[in-house]
């Protein structure tokens, strides 16, 4: 009787929180810091895959618009053994006009497209770092004007297999929502989740809310949002929520990551653009699935590993073929004081 009584109750908990177990499945390797390794400073906001073991990282501060490629050798257990400096690939012409860079995708045959959040703008460039001209025509309700300042574009993926782009911004449009989500307007924020062609053209829109924020009080930095999109497969996108606090003292500072999976193909887009997020139905939003949420954090006295992550990409599958994703966070150049120092992390995580 006490076997059947289990058998229920893990039947009952398979139905009705799904999300519970996923997160319980997924594996955390220790976030390493790439300084060990001799990578650059940098404000490390985007990573994507080139081929193999060669992947680029986009910074959202630089002299020159281009990325850093570094190479990447895992260990069985698909652990990173080691992270070595390739190249800074950069535009001469684009000298002292770099733009706040926040995501990358990289297209074989094509070369890179950099999404930027000062200008709204998602341009493609070739694999030496001369700008190729493409240009991904972003829908006007994206534009400078309509977003939050520093609330804008932050995420690009691609799906290699159907030839799509997807980005949204971190925060709600002006014409969405009324304010930034922050710990004095503690209300989830609407997104839209946009897709594009492999003619570079609009494709959908899905609309998309995230949590509501947890901290109570912000500090001297605050940042909440959505500040990463990647596709896993055909089907499943994977969107990464931050919200990241700094108080004044930096004690007690802290970052808290979601990362949740949603299948736009079961649902169906948006019908009329132009209509306000905030004036649709619940039943027209993504429905997300938690796939692990983590925190990292600072304490004068305790924990000295808070990374403030921004940038996600497909890693490789493991030995015993479960899929990885790599995060990198921005340390704003490694930035300090005598007592505390952001680090440029690197972290995998396995999940099935």
């Amino acid at each position: 009787m006490k076997e059947i009584n289990k058998t229920f109750l893990h039947i009952l908990i398979v139905l009705l929180f799904p999300a519970v177990l996923c997160a319980q499945e997924v594996t955390f390797f220790k976030q390493q810091n790439m300084k060990r390794w001799g990578i650059p400073a940098g404000n490390y906001s985007g990573i994507t895959n080139i081929e193999a073991d060669r992947y680029a990282l986009v910074s959202d501060k630089q002299d020159a618009e281009g990325w850093v490629e570094v190479s990447i050798s895992f260990l069985s257990s698909a652990n990173i053994n080691k992270v070595q400096f390739v190249a800074q690939h950069s535009a001469n012409q684009t000298l002292g006009k770099a733009r706040d860079n926040e995501g990358i995708a990289y297209v074989p045959g094509q070369g890179f497209f950099i999404g930027a959040e000062n200008d709204q703008q998602i341009l493609g460039f070739s694999e030496n770092g001369a700008p190729s001209g493409k240009v991904l025509s972003v829908p006007a309700c994206f534009s400078k004007s309509n977003i939050f300042p520093n609330y804008g574009f932050e995420s690009l993926a691609y799906n290699k297999v159907k030839g799509i782009f997807w980005t949204t911004t971190e925060q709600g449009l002006r014409t969405d929502v009324s304010a930034p989500s922050s710990p004095e307007n503690r209300t989830p924020t609407l997104l839209r989740l946009q897709s594009f062609d492999s003619n570079l053209k609009p494709l959908h829109q899905y609309a998309y809310k995230t949590d509501a924020p947890v901290v109570k009080h912000a500090g001297r930095h605050y940042a909440f949002g959505v500040s990463e999109l990647l596709v896993v497969n055909d089907t499943t996108l994977l969107v990464m929520e931050r919200e990241l606090n700094i108080p004044k003292n930096y004690n007690r500072s802290k970052c808290h990551i979601r990362i949740y999976c949603v299948n736009p193909e079961r649902q169906q887009p948006l019908t009329d653009t132009s209509k306000p997020l905030s004036e649709l139905d619940a039943s027209v939003f993504l429905s997300k699935k938690l796939v692990c949420s983590f925190s990292t954090g600072f304490r004068l006295f305790g924990k000295k590993n808070l990374a403030n992550y921004e940038g996600m990409c497909l890693g490789p599958r493991s030995e015993d073929s479960l899929q990885t994703i790599l995060l990198v966070c921005d340390s704003q150049n490694r930035a300090g004081k005598s007592f505390f120092h952001l680090k440029d992390y690197i972290r995998v995580i396995k999940f099935p």
